[in-house]
């Protein structure tokens, strides 16, 4: 009986796909304006190999969170649609060499509505975003670690984190705060090269874009703008920033 009553993200959480897609589709034809729900049908769809399908709903999904705004989620399921049509183009026979020029952008949009990137020109929003790679974590998982150099930096899609340093004494880890979708960690390090100054773990299952610091700095190399902008952007949220909490407690204390 169990069996019956398991939805279709449950199905899609122990990764049976197969099972899944029926029921996801059923849910979708029940809400098709439910962006969620269209995600969540998409990524079944190319669990079970219905790739082509797949990519039209992931489209689909990212059209409507780039004409709301969500531009991170946006980049997010377009990362996923890449990955689809690397695994069709895959299966086809050799095509003919492209024609030189730009390749497609993965906006339509001339800017997208979102404070991180909307100051960034065309080429340098481009540049980043063609960078950023998406990352799964499961409820629990270390996602950085303090005193460790900064390899990268992360923007939350989807989920929530909990931020945590060392006490003084023997007081253990002191817990900071919680970052959800949009908010962003980890660019301090990258920046400025200090090690890590909190540990950041994932609260449930959480989807992260991140961005390689050798990845960033080839970008930088050829649009050396992108660093005016992330250090205009860092300077204007420094209060709000990892480091701003971790200085008030030591400052309490």
């Amino acid at each position: 009986m169990a069996e019956e009553t398991e939805s279709g993200a449950t199905l899609l959480a122990k990764k049976e796909y197969a099972r899944a897609v029926p029921l996801l589709k059923r849910e979708h034809e029940k809400y098709p304006s439910n962006p969620r729900i269209r995600l969540q049908y998409a990524d079944a769809l190319a669990g079970a190999g219905d790739l082509n399908e797949a990519s039209t709903q992931y489209e689909a999904t990212a059209k409507y969170y780039d004409d709301n705004g969500l531009t991170v989620q946006a980049i997010a399921v377009r990362k996923k649609a890449e990955k689809v049509q690397q695994q069709l183009a895959a299966q086809q026979p050799a095509a003919p060499e492209p024609v030189a020029g730009k390749s497609e952008p993965l906006f339509e949009r001339t800017v997208p509505r979102s404070p991180l990137f909307e100051v960034l020109t065309a080429d340098e929003r481009e540049a980043l975003v063609k960078e950023m790679d998406l990352e799964q974590f499961d409820e629990g998982a270390v996602i950085i670690s303090e005193g460790e150099p900064g390899s990268a930096m992360y923007v939350i899609v989807s989920g929530e984190v909990k931020v945590y340093t060392r006490g003084t004494g023997n007081s253990g880890s002191v817990y900071l705060a919680k970052l959800g979708e949009g908010d962003f960690f980890g660019e301090v390090s990258v920046l400025t090269g200090k090690p890590r100054t909190a540990t950041i773990t994932a609260s449930r299952s959480t989807e992260l874009l991140r961005l390689d610091k050798e990845k960033l700095d080839g970008a930088l190399a050829k649009h050396p703008g992108i660093r005016r902008v992330l250090d205009d952007f860092y300077k204007k949220r420094a209060k709000h920033t990892v480091e701003a909490m971790i200085e008030n407690l030591k400052k309490r204390g």
